[in-house]
């Protein structure tokens, strides 16, 4: 069965998840997390996308983006990717991928999930108990929407800007509605949508995709055998 096309539509968020080969560490200090964070701005100041929240852990990273299209998605993951392979190859003088393959992404439904999806994201290191508060991890856009630190690489989405009319107020409220949102069982929601390529919403949302992009937005259970080639191919 041929691989499902990726759901990506314009202006509207995906959350991206890419990890290192077998799990790998590949960010593994100060240097290579700034190097990250350099290849990003980089990235997005050759694609036409918007990032909203992300952050960096030792073998994988999320983002909170918007592309403009597919293709400028495809310029920003690959000038990304590609800029610090190269980094990191050289700095440790070896060759080959350190990337697992494709990245992971699912289409938000940001009317319902866009926020639940900041949490999810930023809420990582205290997750991997690598920190006990999120504003003690250095490597995440928490520093900006939640504590009002300037972070170039952010571009603030339409509702979070909708959330109040000054900067002080939209991260007091920012603050507020995070400690509000349960993850709970939107933990595992999140990543079997992100691992299976689906969109993430409601049935409204996920009849609009299927409709825009002419292929289902949530994949039909594959039972248990995640690791099947049938249940792979369909991974987007």
């Amino acid at each position: 069965m041929a691989r499902l096309p990726r759901l990506v539509l314009p202006d509207q968020p995906l959350h991206i998840m890419h990890r290192g080969n077998n799990r790998q560490n590949i960010f593994e200090n100060e240097e290579d997390m700034t190097r990250i964070l350099n290849d990003i701005g980089e990235a997005l100041h050759k694609a036409d996308c918007q990032l909203h929240a992300y952050v960096i852990m030792t073998n994988h990273l999320h983002l909170l983006l918007t592309p403009k299209n597919k293709q400028e998605l495809a310029v920003f993951m690959q000038s990304m990717a590609n800029r610090y392979v190269r980094y990191f190859n050289a700095n440790r003088q070896r060759t080959g991928t350190i990337w697992e393959g494709r990245f992971k992404s699912c289409l938000i439904d940001s009317d319902n999930y866009l926020f639940t999806l900041y949490k999810y994201i930023e809420m990582n290191p205290v997750k991997a108990e690598m920190v006990k508060d999120i504003k003690e991890y250095r490597w995440s856009s928490y520093h900006h929407n939640g504590l009002g630190e300037v972070d170039p690489l952010i571009t603030e989405h339409p509702l979070y800007l909708n959330l109040a009319g000054t900067r002080e107020e939209r991260v007091t409220r920012y603050k507020s509605m995070m400690d509000k949102i349960a993850l709970g069982k939107e933990n595992q929601k999140i990543t079997d949508a992100t691992i299976r390529g689906e969109a993430l919403g409601n049935e409204n949302f996920q009849h609009w995709v299927c409709k825009k992009m002419d292929r289902p937005a949530v994949l039909k259970s594959h039972g248990g055998d995640r690791k099947s080639a049938k249940y792979q191919n369909q991974v987007g």
